[in-house]
Parts: C-alpha cells; structure tokens; sequence
C-alpha cells in the first residue's frame, strides 16, 4: 500500500492551535483512505474547546467519535468532513463522502461511518449534516403537527434549520425571533417570517430555544399555551438558569424538554446515529438551493485554521464555516 502523509490540527491546551504531522501506513479489508477536500467548524462547540471551557462533568458527553487527546490537554477535534475516497474499498473509490472526522488532510476510516453523496448535491451543503441532524431530533422530541402555532428563538444555523424543517408542516403559524435584525435576510431567503422581538402575544404550542443564553427561558412565561413544550436546544455548558417555575410554567402545565443530538429521540427510538444521518443528507440531496445561504462563502484555507480561531473578528459571524483544503 501507498505511504500517506498526513497532516492534522490540534489545540494545544487552549487558546493555541498547531499542526501534527502523521502518516498513513496500512489499512484493513474494510477501510478506505479519505483525501479531505471541505471540513466543517461547528463553531459554538469548537470555540468551548479551544478556549478550554469545556465542563469536567461534560468531558465524556462531548467526545467526537474520531477525536484524540483529551479536553484540558491538546486534543484533536472536530466532526464535519466531507472527502474523496482515494484507496480501499474499489466500489468506494472516486466517491465523494461525508464522515464525523476532524480537521485532517488525509485519514483512514471504516466505510461503514462514511455516507456516499450523491453527485447532484453541493458539496458544502453537505457540511450541514450535523446541525440538520439537531433540528431533525428536536421535531421528533415534539412532533409538531397541522395549525400549531411555534417559536423559534434564536436565528442560528440550528435555529433557522429546526424553523426550516417545522414550516415545511401544513397550516403551522412560524415566527423566528433574533435580537439580531441583520439575521432577517437569511430568513426571509428561506421563507420564513422573522422578529427581532419576542412577540408579547402570541401564544405557542412548541417554542424551540436555540439562542445559546440561559437568560432567555424566563422570558417565554408570557408564550406558553395550555400543555406548551419549550424545546431546548441550546448547550448552556455549566451556566444557571432562573426560571420561574411558579407561573405560567405551572398554571398552563408547560413542559421543558432538553433535546440532544447525541441521543436518539424516545419518539424514534427504532432508529439509529446513521439512520438519522442519512435521512439529513436525504433531506439535503432534495432540497432546492434556500440551504446554501446558511454557508459562508469565503472558505478558510486549512493551513490557517488558528489564525481564524484567534482572531476576534471572526467570532460573530453565524453562518456555517468552511476550512478549505
């Protein structure tokens, strides 16, 4: 077999990235050789880790399947890839692959946990899995159906993909809500109503809380229907949420309801990790181009990944990153 150099980013500590370089020297009947051509950053996750603020509760919920090192020490991590298959498996080879590795120029894996893409899709949309995924779980957590009235709070790319995927329900009355009134422009791009205020009445069944600040819970009391659910899909790592449970919280019977990607809905629960990730690249593959406007367009070439990380400037744009190789 060829000899693959590889080359691999790496967070030393925190607050400090480098490169590790490897090599590829054997794989087994079952693998194939990936050459990198997009990696995703899911930034909100991946900023926690370079910054080492990572819980100690939280170290064993937020491992990445192909990640190395550890949170706390230098770490390899990251789970957006999309690749060329360039050795292994014949059936396999000059496929276009979507797989949960890191940021990392060539790399071996099994071809179970990579999805072949279609030739008709994008390939940056398909960096997009991985979020579809979040919203895709968070329906099945509620299962929202004809008339309901819902919220979605927080114009994200989880929160205009979980808004996305609700408004395509018959008869549902949707409104998106960001205190960032620029984010309106994309929401508009895929068809959805938007507020840059929570809007004080307008009752919900379902409101999907997708801003990442704890200190928003308290003020959807005024939203809430009789048995409303509010849908959580934010990560508020060791942050203290104050909510007050005593009023419409419990007078209307609300429910809260903590929605996680890494665990499969109660709801689906027939259905596995690749399942679910195959139905994301379905729903990717068939969907016409509103998507592509959750990707930032200026790609980050690879061998500057932690001068993006560093850079402060880079911190509020919301949209999807692309590390170009």
């Amino acid at each position: 077999m060829k000899i693959y150099k590889t080359k691999s980013y790496w967070i030393n500590k925190k607050n400090k990235g480098y490169f590790k370089s490897g090599e590829i020297s054997s794989i087994s009947s079952t693998e194939l050789v990936i050459k990198t051509l997009f990696s995703g950053i899911s930034y909100g996750t991946e900023k926690l880790v370079y910054s080492g603020k990572v819980p100690k509760s939280q170290k064993n919920l937020m491992k990445c399947p192909h990640q190395e090192g550890d949170f706390g020490n230098d770490i390899k991590y990251g789970y957006i890839n999309v690749g060329r298959v360039i050795d292994g498996d014949k059936s396999y080879l000059g496929s276009n692959i979507f797989s949960l590795y890191p940021h990392q120029d060539y790399y071996k894996i099994d071809r179970n946990e990579v999805l072949v893409i279609p030739k008709k899709i994008p390939l940056t949309r398909c960096l997009l899995i991985p979020n579809l995924e979040t919203a895709i779980n968070a329906i099945w957590d509620t299962l929202p159906s004809a008339g309901d009235r819902i919220l979605v709070i927080g114009a994200g790319i989880v929160g205009l993909l979980t808004a996305y995927l609700v408004s395509k329900v018959p008869g549902v009355s949707l409104f998106v809500v960001d205190k960032d009134p620029s984010k309106s422009n994309i929401a508009k791009k895929l068809g959805l109503k938007f507020l840059d205020t929570i809007p004080k009445k307008f009752d919900a069944r379902f409101i999907y809380e997708c801003t990442g600040d704890h200190k928003v819970l308290n003020s959807l009391k005024n939203n809430i229907n009789v048995n409303s659910t509010i849908c959580i899909l934010s990560w508020y790592g060791d942050k203290k949420s104050e909510i007050a449970l005593g009023e419409n919280f419990f007078s209307k019977r609300a429910r809260l309801i903590m929605s996680q990607v890494s665990k499969i809905s109660p709801a689906r629960s027939d259905i596995t990790n690749q399942d679910r990730r195959k139905i994301a690249l379905d729903i990717l593959s068939n969907t016409d181009s509103d998507l592509d406007h959750l990707i930032e367009k200026k790609h980050i070439n690879f061998n500057i990944l932690d001068k993006f990380f560093s850079d402060k400037k880079n911190h509020n744009n919301f949209l999807c990153k692309v590390v170009k190789y």
